[in-house]
């Protein structure tokens, strides 16, 4: 009898907790559905999607990444994030016979950054500024050409105001197993855009500190920005395409890019079918807005990274004058 009474007792107990468990379960499940939407706020235009995604417009500024509600409101976004500091893109230019160059102005003059072409010395690495110390004027592109092929290219960097004696950099060496000889590098620094952040959902409306913006209907809103469609943000694309002045160009719609360019093998490049003369890319008056010719790099993916403190060759590749 009393076997019996404890089995009931056991089971009511069970039942009760599986009636909490879907009841929390649904919750949940409709505060995650009650917080997608529009928010306006200080720090710019936040779009929250059902797919857990999230864009964030303001001045100079395009954040995406995933959000999560929490017990309490407490809404976590975390920011799309490079995986690596360096990445490096190469590709064969026929026109460079026994040269190598450097596309140097990705995010390379945020920190200050080195560079060595060739076998780092494993003992007591060395390796050269590319900007002068202190640097903070640039030009647009910076391109380095050397008479040096190389196999191996070590690069690293240390924040601006850092005392190199006190920090022990991370060095990236990527191995050039292709034999590219045109190259296009690009740093990140660390960036607190990057780190999570937290906001308060509380009675439809999303607060940022004091501040908070009401929910709106996302859909409308969706329909005002280009980049509102925007839900990831890929840092590390397999290749990558460049005019001759090194503008950026994203294929929007394969099929229409497939109609338009040709790709030339003994360019190595894709080309306009319509609006390409032959070797325009070499006229002096070349326009960095012309994309009738587009050079196709890919990422090179064979390296390491390390902890090592290096020795630095001072005499920068590019020196610039600044009050000028």
């Amino acid at each position: 009898m009393a076997t019996n009474q404890l089995n009931s007792f056991v089971l009511k107990l069970t039942f009760l907790f599986i009636l909490f468990s879907i009841s929390m379960h649904q919750a949940f499940a409709q505060a995650q559905q009650d917080i997608v939407g529009f928010y306006q706020l200080r720090g710019g235009s936040h779009y929250l999607k059902a797919d857990s995604t999230f864009v964030i417009i303001g001045y100079a500024t395009l954040i995406t990444g995933k959000w999560l509600i929490k017990e309490g409101g407490e809404v976590i976004f975390t920011p799309d994030h490079p995986d690596k500091s360096f990445y490096i893109y190469g590709r064969h230019d026929k026109n460079l016979k026994n040269e190598s160059k450097f596309m140097l102005s990705n995010g390379l003059g945020e920190e200050e950054t080195f560079i060595k072409m060739g076998t780092l010395d494993g003992k007591t690495p060395q390796l050269k500024r590319i900007f002068q110390k202190g640097n903070h004027c640039f030009k647009y592109p910076e391109v380095y050409s050397t008479k040096q092929k190389t196999d191996t290219i070590s690069v690293s960097s240390i924040p601006y105001g850092y005392q190199e004696e006190k920090l022990t950099p991370t060095i990236y060496t990527f191995y050039n197993t292709n034999h590219y000889n045109d190259f296009v590098i690009i740093h990140y620094k660390q960036d607190y855009k990057y780190e999570p952040f937290s906001y308060l959902f509380k009675d439809n409306i999303l607060y940022y500190g004091d501040h908070g913006g009401k929910k709106e209907d996302l859909k409308e809103h969706l329909k005002e920005s280009n980049f509102s469609a925007i839900s990831q943000t890929i840092f590390n694309p397999e290749e990558i395409l460049l005019t001759p002045l090194y503008k950026n160009y994203v294929i929007e719609d394969k099929e229409l890019f497939n109609e338009q360019y040709s790709f030339i093998e003994s360019k190595n490049s894709f080309i306009d079918k319509f609006n390409y003369t032959e070797n325009e890319e070499k006229s002096p008056d070349y326009e960095y807005n012309n994309t009738s010719i587009l050079n196709q790099y890919k990422r090179i993916d064979s390296l390491i990274k390390f902890d090592k403190k290096f020795n630095i060759e001072e005499d920068a590749i590019f020196i610039y004058n600044c009050n000028k």
